[in-house]
């Protein structure tokens, strides 16, 4: 497997509020730094998959897990 590096652009609540923090832990997401960048709200990504299209697709379905919580795309 390869790791793959990329960032996701989220809408939703804060997933740095402490009552989020273990939710995106737990969705799968142990391997994603969050925080924002001119008041968008980030994910960065150092995902192991086969493909780059592989590790994106899994990261977008375990954060949309998290309630209120839209992928909006990639940058």
């Amino acid at each position: 497997m390869t790791t793959h590096t990329f960032t996701l652009i989220i809408d939703g609540p804060d997933l740095q509020a402490d009552e989020l923090v273990d939710e995106v832990f737990e969705a799968g997401c142990d391997d994603a730094l969050v925080g924002r960048v001119d008041g968008i709200q980030i994910a960065d990504f150092d995902r192991e998959a086969d493909t780059l299209q592989d590790a994106v697709l899994s990261a977008v379905a375990e954060l949309e897990s998290i309630g209120g919580i839209t992928v909006l795309g990639r940058s």
